[in-house]
C-alpha cells in the first residue's frame, strides 16, 4: 500500500473516530444486531462497532467491501467457504481495507475483540452479488 494509501486511510479513521467518540450531531445510536451498534449512518457511510466476545465465532456470513479498525488487540480465525483458514493478529489502531467476502471467523483470545467497521455508501465500491447471494 502506498503511503499516501496509508495515509487517506488514517485520515477516514480518525474521522470516523471522532465521529463516533462525539456523537453524529446528537444522532441517536442504535444497534444493529447482536455484538453491533450504529455509531454513524449518513448519506456516505455506515459505522459499526462489533464485538466479539471471548472465543466467540461467527457463522459463514457475507461482508460488504469495508475500512475495519481494530479498537483492541485481536486474535482471530478465518475460515473462507473452501474450507481455507487464515489465522492473524492486529494491534489497537490498525487500519486495513476488507474486499467483500464469505467467511466464518472466531475470537481466538480470552479477551473480548473490538473495532469499527466503516461501510461506503453510494460507491463503486460494493460487488455485484452472485444469484445465491454471495459476493465475488
Amino acid at each position: 500500500m502506498t503511503r499516501l494509501c496509508q495515509t487517506g486511510f488514517r485520515l477516514v479513521a480518525t474521522i470516523a473516530l471522532l465521529t463516533c467518540a462525539f456523537g453524529a450531531n446528537g444522532q441517536e445510536v442504535r444497534q444493529h444486531g447482536p455484538g453491533q451498534r450504529v455509531e454513524l449512518d449518513n448519506a456516505s457511510v455506515l459505522v459499526v462497532r462489533l464485538v466479539l466476545g471471548p472465543h466467540e465465532k461467527t457463522g459463514m456470513h457475507d461482508v460488504s467491501p469495508r475500512l475495519v479498525i481494530w479498537l483492541t488487540e485481536a486474535h482471530l480465525r478465518d475460515t473462507k467457504p473452501d474450507g481455507s483458514v487464515r489465522q492473524y493478529d492486529r494491534a489497537p489502531g490498525a487500519v486495513e481495507w476488507v474486499p467483500a467476502q464469505r467467511h466464518a471467523g472466531e475470537n481466538l483470545s480470552d479477551q473480548p475483540v473490538e473495532f469499527l467497521a466503516v461501510l461506503p455508501k453510494g460507491t463503486a465500491l460494493s460487488a455485484p452479488a452472485h444469484e445465491d447471494g454471495g459476493h465475488q
